[in-house]
C-alpha cells in the first residue's frame, strides 16, 4: 500500500520542518513532551525557561500518527459517546 502524506502545503506555516511527512497534528498534542532526545529549554521573551521543540518532527512521522489515531480508536470504542 502507498504511504499517503497528509501535508497542508497551504498552512502560512509550511513547511514548519525539514522532512514533513504528515500535517494531521500541525501543534503537538503532548506539548510539552519534556522529552530531552525531542526538544530543550530556551530563554523567552520574559526571561523564563520555555520548551522547545522546533527540531523535533517526531508528530510528523506517518507511523506515529497512525498509531496515535489507533490507541485513539481503541480507547473511544470502549466509551459511548453519552460518557462525555
Amino acid at each position: 500500500m502507498p504511504v499517503i502524506k497528509r501535508v497542508n502545503k497551504h498552512c502560512k506555516y509550511y513547511p514548519c520542518h525539514n522532512v514533513l511527512e504528515d500535517c494531521t497534528f500541525c501543534y503537538c498534542p503532548f506539548y510539552p513532551c519534556l522529552n530531552k532526545n525531542l526538544g530543550y529549554y530556551i530563554i523567552g521573551k520574559k526571561n523564563k525557561n520555555i520548551w522547545s521543540c522546533q527540531d523535533c518532527s517526531w508528530i510528523h512521522k506517518k507511523g506515529v500518527v497512525d498509531k496515535i489515531f489507533k490507541l485513539i480508536r481503541k480507547n473511544m470504542c470502549c466509551k459511548k459517546i453519552n460518557d462525555y
